[in-house]
């Protein structure tokens, strides 16, 4: 007969060893033997979800630029979206790859492929798949508790955004990631959602790409209400001011952004959606008068 406290050993020891099965973004399923314990991420946005999933202790190696949450910082780097160093990959023995699965190159997911090593794709581009993504890591590494809590805190602030900012008068946007070349964000980028969220129309929303490169003559000739750039790019939008017959320029709509979280498509991307809401709120004020 089992004694009592060896049940009860047992029974708490069970979810620990029992295998997991979540379908990643590309419709694959993936099965581990166990919760993930050890995590390597290919991509900045996916090491700050899995953090946000409750997961990122079990994050031993990320790529360059995985800076957000601080503690992202101290975590092994093991190459770029354009280079990877298989070797110590392999090294960091980890129970699942997370690959970022637009801008990973293929070439390196097939090598990676050959590692034996389970592969799981990540890809949100809209606002309302963050809080399904966050579950999703949270079930990938049996960190379901804290995923969940951040998850469903997510949903109600997205949706107390979304109300504050339905209905109003609607602005075209352009949204510089870049000077030289000249960048910007199309539909397939999250920032492209959030502008919509907060009654902004992205003046490129009708190119597919994430990151488009563009001209300047096809900015003047679509002749946004707003002008925004985060980051580098912000210093970069002076230029802009000097084209006069721009409805940005003649309301003062030209406006560098401070959201840094803001193309993390994680729970961390909240405050970047409100201060972007924000800066559009103050442009609509602008340009009424």
């Amino acid at each position: 007969m089992i004694r009592p406290l060896a049940l009860f050993a047992l029974l708490i020891a069970l979810p620990a060893s029992a295998s997991v099965t979540v379908t990643d973004d590309a419709g694959r399923t993936v099965t581990l033997p166990a919760p993930a314990q050890r995590i390597v991420s290919l991509a900045p946005s996916i090491t700050d979800a899995l953090f946000a999933a409750g997961a990122g202790p079990y994050v031993v190696g990320t790529t360059r630029y995985s800076d957000h949450p601080a503690d992202a910082k101290h975590i092994a780097i093991i190459g770029d979206a354009t280079m990877l160093d298989l070797e110590r990959i392999v090294g960091l023995k980890p129970d699942v790859i997370v690959v970022w699965r637009s801008g990973t190159p293929a070439a390196q997911v097939e090598k990676l492929s050959r590692l034996g090593v389970p592969v799981f794709y990540a890809e949100t581009t809209r606002l309302a798949d963050v809080a399904a993504a966050t579950r999703r890591f949270g079930r990938l590494a049996g960190t379901e508790a804290v995923a969940d809590r951040d998850a469903a805190a997510f949903e109600a602030e997205l949706g107390r955004l979304r109300t504050a900012y339905a209905g109003k008068p609607r602005l075209k946007v352009f949204y510089q990631i870049w000077d030289r070349p000249l960048m910007t964000i199309g539909h397939a980028q999250i920032i492209d959602d959030a502008i919509t969220l907060c009654g902004g129309v992205n003046v490129f929303a009708d190119l597919t790409q994430a990151a488009p490169t563009v001209t300047r003559e096809a900015v003047l000739a679509r002749d946004p209400d707003v002008i925004l750039g985060g980051g580098d790019a912000g210093a970069s939008l002076a230029e802009w001011r000097k084209t006069g017959f721009l409805a940005a320029v003649r309301h003062g709509n030209v406006v560098p952004l401070d959201a840094p979280t803001l193309a993390l498509p994680s729970p961390s991307i909240l405050p970047g959606v409100a201060e972007l809401c924000r800066v559009i709120d103050e442009a609509r004020k602008r340009a009424a008068h």
